[in-house]
């Protein structure tokens, strides 16, 4: 049992501690990023054209499959902010009930929900890593999928000032925010590891005077004598 107990509590604190190392960037970016270049040089290689002879009729052709691809374009990299939003939902899930199993996990899709529980645990949601950012990319997403982009809580400063969103301004939104899914997982992770594994004096304390309150003597020697039997 000595062992047991201490091997469990190191694998556990080990996964922790190295939980952010197995997180990568979405491998979404490789596939769609293909898709986006093939559309500009289409779009390119129209415009190259624009200037040699051509009908009017080839013309106007030419500026309706360039709006249609822009509008595809714009989808496209839609699907770069959903996804991504999505991958680190699945990651910051897989997380917290990992570290907390007895957690309501059918409450988790709720980010209020995810925000008072860490607060319940000490962790101000609001002061881990990238927070800012993260919170624009949560917001953009559901803008994206309920209504219009422009229509975002919190409107990132790509956006601001437009009257329409292009897909560029889009991917400029994502080549800020890129990285902070990683650096949120990889922050919330230390701080989960230290609310669960660090104890000081302080904390200590706080703990046996609220067992005490509920305990007699007899019990709380019990209770100490049963920690021990498990080192």
């Amino acid at each position: 049992m000595r062992n047991s107990i201490n091997e469990r509590r190191e694998i556990n604190k080990l996964g922790l501690e190295t939980f952010f190392l197995s997180i990568e960037n979405n491998s979404y970016d490789s596939v769609i990023s293909k898709t986006i270049d093939f559309h500009e040089k289409k779009i390119n290689q129209i415009r190259e054209t624009q200037n040699k002879t051509k009908t009017q009729e080839e013309e106007i052709n030419d500026e309706w499959e360039i709006i249609f691809l822009e509008q595809e374009l714009i989808a496209i990299t839609g699907m770069k902010i959903i996804y991504a939003y999505s991958n680190f939902e699945i990651k910051l899930k897989f997380l917290i009930s990992a570290s907390y199993q007895k957690i309501d996990k059918s409450k988790m899709y709720k980010w209020e929900f995810i925000s008072n529980f860490l607060k319940s645990r000490k962790i101000d949601i609001k002061n881990i890593k990238s927070y800012s950012e993260i919170d624009e990319l949560r917001n953009v997403n559901n803008a994206l999928k309920h209504s219009n982009i422009l229509q975002s809580k919190v409107l990132p400063e790509e956006f601001k000032i437009k009257k329409s969103i292009g897909y560029k301004d889009i991917l400029a939104f994502y080549s800020r925010i890129e990285n902070s899914p990683k650096e949120f997982i990889t922050s919330l992770s230390y701080l989960i590891l230290k609310d669960i594994y660090d104890f000081d004096e302080i904390r200590i304390n706080e703990i046996a005077e609220s067992i005490a309150l509920r305990l007699d003597k007899n019990s709380a020697e019990i209770l100490i004598q049963k920690i021990l039997e498990k080192y």
